[in-house]
């Protein structure tokens, strides 16, 4: 027994450092993390987040740490990048644990999900469940699945991997359930409104609903409202001050001394309108219509500027704007 608290504190030390990193978004940079951690000699590069962090804290007085990283034989640092997965693995599993144990308590549920392809080209679908807490309305992430990893099986590998409604609507489903949840008690679906989610024939919505009998499907307002904005560009005034304020945002991004003017005068970076994120689309329209007077002070200093291209663009943009 003695041992094996020894061997949990040990642990702890380790859990400790890869829960900060998580919490703080710091990824672990843990693929080439073999070996044990050399606290005697600084090393001529960089070990990664995770082993740095360690040997910050060692040798910023964390004394149990220190012993442990220089006195544990090489098959028990448990520092390795096998340790570290499981370790998150672990984690995971207790987070999703408190999730599900609350979720339980108040019964009904809804699930929100998506599917998009991540920097990897690899079809991940998000899902979270939305409930009630503590008089609160949390949205919690249960999860990432590969959508292709997860559909494809070797005895199909020479067909072609298709991505649709019911596919997505099936891995919903099986999410829910390996979670031990009652898809009576789902009462709200939340998705975009695109025709794999919604279609009445091959809707991802429609297949979830063949069994969670008493879930409605509850649209993404902020979604559909980005949507009409976005066509609200058929009316030609409209299109043309999009059109302005990206010419602007391109002008001052497209070269550093204008930049700096910018910033001199507005003390702050001019966000580009987002294609795709609303919200992003939301704030730039927002700061660039608050900031007109000092945009249009930045324009004029530049358009006296002798370069041939640069000075007489800033006038034409100062009488655009």
């Amino acid at each position: 027994m003695k041992q094996v608290t020894e061997n949990r504190e040990r642990l702890k030390l380790i859990l400790e450092s890869i829960i900060f990193l998580g919490r703080q978004n710091i990824p672990l940079r843990g693929h080439r993390d073999d070996g044990s951690l050399n606290l005697d000699d600084m090393p001529l590069s960089n070990e990664g987040n995770f082993r740095e962090l360690l040997r910050y804290r060692a040798e910023s007085g964390d004394s149990k740490l220190k012993e442990q990283l220089k006195t544990s034989g090489k098959n028990a640092t448990y520092i390795s990048k096998t340790t570290q997965n499981q370790l998150i693995d672990s984690c995971a599993k207790e987070v999703i644990g408190v999730i599900l144990e609350r979720v339980k308590s108040a019964r009904y549920y809804s699930i929100i999900f998506d599917e998009t392809t991540d920097v990897s080209h690899s079809s991940q679908l998000s899902s979270a469940l939305c409930y009630a807490f503590d008089n609160h309305r949390p949205k919690d992430l249960i999860g990432f699945v590969d959508v292709h990893h997860a559909t494809f099986e070797p005895s199909t590998a020479d067909k072609e991997p298709t991505v649709n409604g019911k596919v997505v609507g099936q891995l919903v489903l099986s999410l829910l359930e390996e979670r031990g949840l009652n898809l009576l008690d789902c009462v709200g679906i939340g998705t975009d409104g695109c025709a794999m989610m919604v279609s009445n024939n091959c809707g991802a919505v429609g297949e979830i609903q063949k069994k969670a009998k008493n879930a409605s499907r509850c649209p993404c307002f902020n979604h559909a409202l980005n949507l009409y904005l976005s066509r609200s560009s058929a009316v030609s005034s409209i299109r043309n001050a999009i059109g302005i304020i990206k010419e602007v945002v391109a002008f001052f991004n497209a070269s550093v001394k204008r930049n700096f003017v910018l910033n001199k005068v507005l003390k702050a970076q001019l966000t580009g309108i987002g294609e795709t994120r609303w919200i992003e689309r939301h704030e730039s329209l927002m700061q660039f219509v608050s900031e007109l007077p000092k945009i249009i002070q930045a324009l004029e200093h530049i358009s006296h500027w002798s370069e041939s291209v640069t000075g007489p663009k800033a006038k034409t943009l100062v009488t655009a704007s």
